[in-house]
C-alpha cells in the first residue's frame, strides 16, 4: 500500500551508507522473526552485531529502500529497541508504512538490516508474511514504546443500522493513500479546535493512512496536540482527533481519538505494580453502554493463559477503578541483570509486559486496547555472601563467595597484594570451583592450603598460631566488561607450633648460639639484644652465621656490638648474649634465650653508649715497669677502679676526670690520659734519672646528633613523665625507633635574638647562656613545599640528657599550649605555633636538651588534632586530650648549658640512678646503635728516658 511522505523523508532514501555490497543471509540461530498480536517481531543476536554500526531499511515498492531514523520510525509504526537480554528487537505494526496490505487480511513485510563490515555495509534481508487470525475490532489502539496508533473501520455511524449491503460502497476509492480531501481536527485542552490538512499533519510527524477497510492515525508521544488527562488518580496521554473526508454532497467523519497510559509502574524491593484505570474514559463515548469484555496479559508479545500467570507468580486483577498487574522481581519471563555502581554489586530486573483490554460501547463500538510496556527496575545493591567453611584439621581454607547471576564471571584473586590468576591458582595447588545454587545464581568456592606462602601466619602463644587469608576477588560483568572487587579476611587458629630450642658454646674469643629451628620462626625477626640480625650487622661486627639443616649457629666475637657486659673487672669479663625472635609486624618477643660466657681481662678500651669509658693498663708492656696502682687520669683524684701489681682498670664518665672534648667533622671526640708519675728523690738530694713518666692516651668518639622517629604507646599512668613510655624493661612499652622516608623531617633551630635574624649552627653546640636569659626556638620548615601546610608544635619538653626517658623532664608545650613552671616560662612568638621562647627564671638544670614533636597541618582543611583549646594546667603535669596514636617527628636542639657567670664551660654528667650502666639503649636499627657506639682507640704510650 502506497504511503505519501513529505519531501524531507524522501531525501532519507539517498542517505544510504556508502559501499553496500551484495546481501547475505543471517547465520543460523542469529535472527528470528514471527507474527504476534498484529505486530511483526524481529530479533537479532547482540553478539552478531557487537559494536559495529548498523541501520534498518524498509523496502519501498515505488522507490528505493527507505533508511529509518528515530523520527521516521515513530511516524511510520516501527519500534527499534532491545529485548530484556540486550538483543536487537524490532517491532513493526501490521498497519505500518511500506507493509504490503492485502485487504487487511494478509500483511507482507520486507526489510533489511545493514551491518558495517570493513569499508562498507552488508545488508541482511528479512521477509515475513502474516495473516489475521482473529477479526479486526471496530477500533484497535496500540500503545508502543515510541508511538500511539489507532485504526478504525470505515463505517459511518449514522448509517450503520439500516445499511446491510457492502458498507464500503459509500466510501470513495482511497486505496492509493491519503489524498488532499482528508483533513484532521484536533481538540486542544482549552477547547480550541485546530484543523489542518492530512499533508500538513504528516509534516508535523503524524502518520495517516487509509487501507481497504480502515483508517489509521499514528502519533509519537508528547506532541503539541497531545494532553494529559486524569481518570481517577491515573494519568493518560490523549490526542482528541477526528479525520474528515469531504466531497460534494457528503462529509465523512472518523473518530481517531487515542489514549495511552502515562504513569510509571510502582517498584518496591520485591515487586512491580503496574496500575492502570479500569475504564479509559476518553475512548468510551457512552459510559452507560460500556461493557467489559475481558483482560489479558502477556510477556514478550505473547499472551499468557491463567495457569502460566499463576505459575510465574504474576497477578492480574481489577476492580471498578483499577487494573492491577503485579510481577515479583526476579520472576520467570523477566531477566535479572548484574551491574556495578562504585564497586558495589547489584542487579536490575527487566521485563516486557503486554496488557490487552477488550470492551464494547454502543452497538457498533468494539475496542481492543493493547499496551506494550518494557519495565526496568532501578539498581538494587546486593551484598555478596561470603561463607567460611574452613575446618582447621584439614589444613586449608575453604571459603565461598556468592550469590551472583550468570552474567558475572571470576577473573582472578589478589592475596596479600599478589595477583593470582585462575591458572596460577591451579598451579599453586588452590582449588577454584563454580557451584550452581539452583535458583539461577552461583557461588565461587576457593580452597587455599595453610602452607602456601601467601597465607599469613601469626604466633599466638604456647603451641597456637593463627593462619590468615587476605583475599580479594576480582569479578567482571561478562556483558558489560566492567570489573569489581570483593575483599574479606579469614582467620583460623591451629595448635601446631613447634618452638625453637637453644644451646650455647663459649670459646676463647667468641660466644656461639646454637638454635634448633621450629616451624614458625621463619616469620620472626632475630635480634641480638635489640638489634635486628641483618646481613649488614653481621658483616660489620664479624658475626659468623651458619645454617645446617634445622640448626642455626651464630658466632659473636667478644667486644662486638650486641653483647651485654655483666661484669668487667681484673678478675675477668662476663659477657652476655641476649637473643630474641620478634614478630615481624608487632616486634613482640616470641622466643628468647640468654647465656653468659667468661673471658680473661686483657688490654681493652670500651666506649659505652651511656658515656662511660673503660680501659685497662698493663705494666708489663713498659720497661722499666711501673706500679699500676699509682696511675691516674688527667684529674689526679681519678684513680683506678681496680689495680694490682701488674694491671689497672679505669672506669669513668666522659664528663668527668678532666676528659676533654673537641669536634672533629660530624663527631664529638672525648679524650683522657692515664699517667704514672715516677717518684724522685727529695729536692735536698737531687739526682738524675733516666726513668720517664708513663702516659697512655684514651680516646672515644660519638656522632654529634641524629634524628629518630618514635612510635610509642601513650602512658597516662605516670604523673610528671612524658606520654611516651620508653622503658626497655616494661612489657607494656612497645617502642620502635626508625627512619621514615615518607615523612618530612624538620630541625629545631635556636635563634641568637628575638628577631630570629641569625641562628646557632650544629658546630656551635654546646652553647652557654646565663640564668635569666631567654632562648628562642623555631621549626625549620624549609622542607615543606606546600604553602597550605604549616608546622604546629604539639609537644615540647626539656631534659638534662640526650635520652628522653629515665631523667627529669619539664613540660614546655603540651597539646599545642605553652606551659609555665616554677622556674621557667614558655610563650609562643606573635601567635605562631612554630616559634616559641623559653625563659629560665631559676635553678632548673645546668644542661638542657630540648625535644619537640610537631604536626604538619593543612591550613585550608585543618584536622581536629591541629586545633587546641589552651586552658591553665598545673605546671609539670602531663595531660592530653586524646592518646597519641600517630607517629610524630622528633625535633631536638642541644646541648644548652646554663651558667652562673663563670667563663669556663664544663660538661656535667648526669648520674643514671635507675639505669643500669651496662644496658644498651633500646633500638631496632643498626644506624641508631652506631650513633652511640662508634668508638676508636688510639693507644699512645710515650716513654721518655731522662
Amino acid at each position: 500500500m502506497a504511503f505519501t511522505l513529505p519531501l524531507r523523508f524522501v531525501w532519507l532514501c539517498f542517505l544510504l551508507p556508502p559501499c553496500i555490497v551484495l546481501s547475505a543471509n543471517f547465520p543460523s540461530g542469529v535472527s528470528k522473526a514471527e507474527c504476534l498480536n498484529r505486530v511483526f517481531w524481529i530479533w537479532v543476536d547482540k553478539d552478531f552485531i557487537g559494536s559495529r554500526e548498523w541501520h534498518l531499511e524498509a523496502f519501498n515498492e515505488t522507490g528505493p529502500p527507505v533508511l529509518l531514523d528515530d523520527e521516521l520510525a515513530s511516524q511510520c509504526g516501527y519500534s527499534i529497541t532491545n529485548d530484556i537480554y540486550g538483543n536487537l528487537e524490532i517491532r513493526i505494526s501490521f498497519l505500518a508504512c511500506w507493509v504490503l496490505n492485502v485487504n487487511d487480511l494478509q500483511f507482507d513485510l520486507k526489510v533489511q538490516v545493514l551491518v558495517r563490515q570493513g569499508g562498507g555495509f552488508i545488508p541482511y534481508p528479512v521477509s515475513l508474511s502474516c495473516r489475521i487470525t482473529d477479526p479486526w475490532n471496530v477500533r484497535e489502539v496500540l500503545c508502543e514504546e515510541n508511538f500511539m496508533e489507532v485504526s478504525v473501520r470505515r463505517i459511518v455511524p449514522w448509517i450503520v443500522d439500516w445499511m446491510t449491503e457492502d458498507l464500503q460502497a459509500v466510501w470513495p476509492v482511497t486505496e492509493g493513500g491519503i489524498t488532499q480531501r482528508w483533513q484532521v481536527e484536533f481538540q486542544m485542552s482549552d477547547l480550541r479546535i485546530i484543523t489542518m490538512s492530512a499533508i500538513e499533519a504528516q509534516r508535523m510527524g503524524y502518520g495517516l493512512n487509509a487501507t481497504a477497510t480502515r483508517v489509521v492515525f499514528r502519533a509519537p508521544y508528547n506532541t503539541s496536540e497531545s494532553q494529559i488527562l486524569k481518570v481517577g488518580s491515573y494519568r493518560l496521554e490523549v490526542i482528541l482527533a477526528k479525520m474528515y473526508y469531504s466531497q460534494p454532497l457528503i462529509r465523512l467523519i472518523v473518530d481517531t481519538t487515542t489514549a495511552c497510559h502515562s504513569d510509571a509502574p510502582i517498584i518496591t524491593k520485591t515487586s512491580i505494580f503496574w496500575l492502570t484505570p479500569a475504564i479509559l474514559n476518553p475512548l468510551v463515548l457512552d459510559l452507560s453502554a460500556y461493557k467489559d469484555r475481558g483482560l489479558s496479559m502477556g510477556v514478550d508479545g505473547r499472551l499468557l493463559d491463567s495457569s502460566v500467570i499463576a505459575a510465574n507468580g504474576y497477578t492480574l486483577g481489577r476492580n471498578t477503578t483499577t487494573v492491577n498487574v503485579t510481577v515479583p522481581i526476579g520472576a520467570p519471563g523477566g531477566y535479572t541483570e548484574s551491574d556495578v555502581v562504585n564497586n558495589t554489586y547489584g542487579t536490575t530486573y527487566h521485563i516486557h509486559l503486554m496488557l490487552v483490554h477488550h470492551w464494547r460501547g454502543t452497538t457498533a463500538d468494539t475496542t481492543r486496547h493493547s499496551v506494550i510496556k518494557p519495565i526496568n527496575t532501578p539498581f538494587k545493591p546486593l551484598l555478596p555472601i561470603f561463607i567460611n567453611r574452613t575446618v582447621p584439621e584439614n589444613h586449608y581454607f575453604n571459603v565461598s563467595l556468592g550469590n551472583f547471576f550468570p552474567d558475572v564471571g571470576l577473573k582472578a584473586f589478589i592475596i596479600r597484594r599478589v595477583m593470582v590468576t585462575l591458572d596460577e591458582a591451579n598451579r599453586r595447588g588452590f582449588r577454584v570451583q563454580t557451584v550452581d545454587n539452583g535458583n539461577g545464581t552461583r557461588a565461587y568456592v576457593l580452597q587455599v592450603p595453610f602452607s602456601d606462602p601467601l597465607v599469613e601466619q601469626m604466633y599466638l602463644d604456647g603451641n597456637k598460631r593463627m593462619y590468615i587469608l587476605y583475599v580479594t576477588y576480582i569479578l567482571t560483568l561478562l556483558n558489560k566488561k566492567k570489573d569489581f572487587t570483593y575483599t574479606d579476611v579469614v582467620e583460623c587458629v591451629l595448635q601446631d607450633v613447634v618452638p625453637p630450642t637453644y644451646d650455647k658454646i663459649c670459646e676463647k674469643d667468641r660466644l656461639i648460639l646454637n638454635m634448633t629451628r621450629g616451624n614458625i620462626d621463619m616469620y620472626w625477626i632475630p635480634h641480638i639484644r635489640n638489634l635486628p640480625l641483618t646481613a649488614a650487622l653481621a658483616t660489620s661486627q664479624n658475626y659468623k652465621i651458619t645454617q645446617r639443616g634445622p640448626m642455626l649457629l651464630i658466632e659473636i666475637p667478644l667486644f662486638s656490638v650486641g653483647l651485654a657486659y655483666e661484669d668487667i673487672s681484673l678478675r675477668g669479663i662476663r659477657a652476655r648474649v641476649d637473643f630474641s625472635l620478634k614478630d615481624n609486624k608487632t616486634l613482640q618477643v616470641r622466643s628468647s634465650y640468654s647465656f653468659v660466657c667468661n673471658f680473661p681481662t686483657d688490654q681493652l678500651l670500651l666506649c659505652l653508649p651511656n658515656g662511660t669509658m673503660k680501659a685497662t693498663v698493663f705494666s708489663l708492656d713498659t720497661k722499666p715497669r711501673f706500679d699500676p696502682r699509682e696511675t691516674h687520669l688527667k684529674d689526679p683524684t681519678c684513680k683506678p677502679q681496680e689495680a694490682d701489681n701488674d694491671r689497672a682498670l679505669f672506669s669513668f664518665s666522659v664528663f668527668s676526670c678532666g676528659t676533654t672534648r673537641q669536634f672533629v667533622g660530624d663527631y664529638l671526640v672525648y679524650e683522657n690520659e692515664v699517667t704514672f708519675d715516677r717518684k724522685g728523690l727529695p729536692p735536698i738530694k737531687p739526682i738524675i734519672s733516666r726513668n720517664s713518666t708513663y702516659r697512655l692516651t684514651l680516646r672515644c668518639r660519638y656522632p654529634l646528633m641524629d634524628t629518630q622517629r618514635v612510635m610509642g604507646k601513650y602512658n597516662n599512668s605516670v604523673i610528671g613523665r612524658r606520654g611516651f613510655s620508653t622503658d626497655p624493661i616494661s612489657e607494656q612499652a612497645k617502642v620502635i625507633r626508625k627512619r621514615d622516608e615518607n615523612t618530612q623531617a624538620s630541625n629545631l633551630n635556636v635563634a641568637k635574638d628575638k628577631a630570629f635574624s641569625s641562628f646557632y649552627h650544629p658546630g656551635d653546640f654546646p652553647i652557654l647562656i646565663q640564668r635569666e636569659e631567654t632562648l628562642y626556638f623555631e621549626v625549620d620548615d624549609r622542607r615543606i613545599t606546600s604553602p597550605a601546610h604549616k608546622v604546629r608544635l604539639q609537644e615540647c619538653w626539656a631534659t638534662p640528657s640526650q635520652r628522653t626517658d629515665g631523667f627529669p623532664q619539664w613540660d614546655l608545650i603540651v597539646d599545642g599550649c605553652a606551659q609555665k613552671g616554677n622556674n621557667y616560662s614558655v610563650d609562643f612568638i606573635q601567635g605562631s605555633h612554630s616559634r616559641f621562647q623559653l625563659k629560665i627564671e631559676g635553678d632548673l638544670s645546668e644542661q638542657l636538651y630540648i625535644y619537640c614533636q610537631g604536626l604538619i597541618c593543612d591550613s585550608l582543611l585543618e584536622a581536629e588534632q591541629c586545633r587546641s583549646v589552651c586552658n591553665e594546667a598545673k605546671p609539670g603535669v602531663w595531660r592530653r586530650t586524646a592518646p597519641v596514636v600517630e607517629p610524630y617527628e622528633l625535633l631536638s636542639a642541644g646541648p644548652i648549658q646554663i651558667g652562673t657567670g663563670e667563663a669556663e664551660v664544663q660538661f656535667r654528667h648526669v648520674e643514671e640512678k635507675s639505669w643500669n650502666m651496662w644496658m644498651w639503649l633500646l633500638s631496632v636499627d643498626l644506624a641508631f646503635i652506631s650513633a652511640f657506639t662508634v668508638g676508636s682507640v688510639i693507644l699512645a704510650v710515650r716513654l721518655f728516658v731522662c
